[in-house]
């Protein structure tokens, strides 16, 4: 199916201190997984921020028509309001993610009227942001407990650790879309619903579905993608039957032909790219001028303003790698469309209202899918923990489950979803598909 032209920034919130070392206080934690690892924070949208051309996205399905009646029949929530905590970072002069709380807002509302809120409860929205300032996610977990939140809700924001210290000790659920800290991978009652290791793990999937049995992978040098490039795609690829090289290129590098030829010594079977659009094109300029014909596979933010302009062939035959299924003929992405429509009051689509849709709608469909009535925080975290598999928002038809083994690398995360899509010179994606990820994401012994 072919996507619009309406362009999608993936720009991430810019976190502003580093994530640090793995505390095994939290107990959760694999044996087997380093510190490093665990310092994941969607490493390449922190990558993003380390470039200078902002964050990019390939086309999406942004023309697709609003169908009221995907909503449901009237299912109004009658019960006792609870209190649902949403933390994101907010507008600050590096970045705007106001649309990740509205989006949030907009499934509130359609919860309300047509899911019958939370187990039968109707959600009251309590909103922070934390500005990419450590006090002031500080500050927002304080305002949770004052407030007598059930449980605390996130897309991607740029500071989890300061308020997840304060509202975890006290019980409170938390369900984020797609961060992994040190924190968020060990604490208790946390719960990832999509994948932030999908841009390691997937184009592993992507070499067993192909047969190709070795790789070179050219990662952006800052500490929060290459670092953990290093110590997750070697496994991960491992897992998949395949031999991958990891080549950390520093940022700014404009011509990357002397590190793609060392690479090629060892005649790698694929490429991946990972990094922000500049990097992203200086690299797959190299691959193609040196008359490489091998599968590239490059993440979604690869695509920045100019659409490929300075990449000769631009990103045809480049396969992506991307966050969410946003082909508009899938049910799920007609159904965002219509509640963007019906609550988003004129919100927009884009990968900050996209995380902010994905984020609260699983934390609806998680709790709604184990019965009961009960909405105090314990009864939440049960909920998530016994959830049956669920369709997982944007998915193009995947599940989540957060039952702890979901996930080798941390009983945290909720899904190995990955997708990839074909694009075409200008990076407009089509064909969204979601590999097999068994097998991938596991570490070794624990």
């Amino acid at each position: 199916m072919h996507i619009s032209n309406s362009r999608l920034p993936l720009r991430r919130a810019c976190p502003t201190r580093s994530r640090g070392h793995l505390s095994r206080s939290g107990g959760r934690a694999r044996a087997g997984l380093s510190a490093v690892a665990l310092a994941v924070a969607v490493a390449t949208g922190v990558a993003a921020c380390g470039g200078s051309s902002g964050g990019g996205g390939g086309s999406t399905g942004g023309a697709a028509k609003s169908d009221s009646s995907l909503l449901g029949p009237a299912k109004a929530a009658t019960g006792t309001p609870v209190k649902i905590g949403w933390v994101s970072t907010g507008a600050t002069q590096a970045v705007d993610t106001t649309g990740e709380i509205r989006a949030a807002q907009a499934v509130t509302d359609y919860a309300n009227a047509h899911l019958g809120g939370l187990r039968g409860h109707k959600i009251e929205l309590v909103t922070c942001e934390d500005k990419s300032v450590p006090a002031n996610a500080q500050a927002c977990g304080n305002q949770f407990l004052r407030e007598k939140v059930a449980a605390v809700g996130a897309g991607s924001p740029g500071q989890t650790d300061p308020w997840l210290k304060i509202v975890a000790p006290a019980g409170i659920p938390v369900g984020m879309n797609l961060v992994a800290t040190q924190a968020t991978l060990s604490t208790k009652n946390v719960f990832i619903w999509g994948n932030p290791l999908a841009s390691f793990g997937t184009p592993a999937a992507f070499a067993r579905d192909k047969k190709l049995t070795s790789a070179a992978v050219f990662v952006i040098d800052v500490p929060a993608a290459s670092d953990p490039a290093k110590q997750l795609v070697p496994p991960f690829f491992a897992n998949a039957g395949a031999k991958a090289q990891v080549i950390a290129i520093p940022p700014g590098t404009a011509d990357m032909t002397p590190q793609v030829q060392t690479a090629l010594k060892n005649k790698p079977a694929m490429y991946h790219v990972i990094g922000d659009p500049t990097f992203c094109a200086s690299a797959i300029k190299a691959i193609k001028a040196l008359g490489i014909t091998q599968p590239i596979t490059a993440l979604d933010r690869c695509i920045g303003a100019d659409h490929g302009a300075s990449i000769p062939g631009g990103f045809a035959g480049v396969n992506i790698i991307a966050q969410a299924n946003v082909d508009p003929a899938t049910p799920e992405f007609k159904l965002f469309n219509t509640v963007l429509d019906a609550y988003g009051k004129g919100l927009k689509f884009d990968a900050i209202s996209m995380s902010g849709y994905q984020g609260m709608l699983s934390l609806v469909r998680g709790v709604n899918s184990v019965p009961g009535t009960d909405v105090t925080p314990a009864a939440i975290a049960t909920a998530l923990h016994t959830m049956p598999a669920t369709t997982y928002p944007l998915g193009g038809g995947s599940t989540f489950q957060c039952n702890g083994k979901a996930n080798a690398v941390s009983p945290n995360i909720c899904s190995t979803t990955g997708f990839i899509a074909d694009a075409d010179k200008e990076g407009t994606l089509t064909d969204f598909r979601s590999l097999d990820t068994t097998g991938i994401f596991k570490l070794g012994a624990s």
